[in-house]
């Protein structure tokens, strides 16, 4: 099932709403002061994930930044250079170490492509389904449209293994003609098994109303965030 995601679920308040969009200004200004030898391009398109993962670490995860190795936090992967470094800036204001440090924590983490990052979430999520305390952790993972297409045999396994726990966010842009005709990306998606939301990830408030709606599903599901 496919559903075009437009009205909210009053998941949060007006004053919620205000802090999270200050938030995302707040993470915007660090890509410009972070990247300022970088061209507009390569801000503009690090900035467009800022309400996607702002929604993500500010209202949907559950977790400790004063305990990243906590064992029920909620898991967040990225499969690319662009959502893995917006997520490290996004730890940051969120408190995974002292905003005075955060030269020094991106300069720490790898923002290489994350081609394995599939398989670590499938192989976390094994494990803890497997283990006998099966804490009840949610895997959120960040991708492109064009990390979806090469992914297709990740998601035909999860469908197929009932990973419920799983909530994929791909970011997607509408003027691609490549993969939004040729490839016929949603449709494909639907015909693998997957509940798809088609919402704009331009807004925090769509991201996280889209996450809740997700999280009701109770089986795994695609949300196609379009950021253009």
């Amino acid at each position: 099932m496919s559903l075009w995601y437009n009205v909210s679920m009053k998941t949060l308040s007006n004053d919620e709403l205000d802090a999270l969009n200050r938030v995302v200004e707040d993470v915007e200004i660090s890509v410009d002061t972070q990247f300022s030898n970088f061209g507009d391009e390569y801000k503009n398109n690090l900035k467009s994930l800022a309400p996607i993962f702002t929604g993500i670490y500010f209202k949907a995860l559950n977790h400790d930044p004063k305990n990243k190795n906590w064992k029920n936090r909620d898991l967040v992967f990225c499969l690319n250079n662009y959502s893995n470094i917006i997520k490290n800036i996004v730890e940051v204001h969120a408190g995974y170490t002292d905003f005075s440090l955060l030269d020094k924590y991106l300069l720490e983490n790898d923002f290489g492509i994350k081609e394995n990052s599939f398989g670590e979430a499938i192989g976390d999520y094994i494990l803890n389904r497997e283990s006998e305390e099966r804490h009840q952790k949610y895997y959120f993972v960040v991708l492109s449209e064009l990390d979806i297409l090469s992914s297709l045999a990740s998601l035909e396994f999860i469908i197929k293994n009932k990973m419920k726990r799983i909530i994929v966010i791909a970011y997607t842009k509408t003027d691609n003609k490549s993969i939004n005709q040729e490839n016929k990306l949603n449709g494909r998606l639907i015909n693998l098994g997957f509940d798809t939301l088609v919402i704009s990830g331009e807004d925090v408030l769509p991201v996280c109303d889209a996450i809740a709606y997700a999280k009701k599903l109770e089986k795994p599901s695609i949300i196609l965030a379009n950021i253009n």
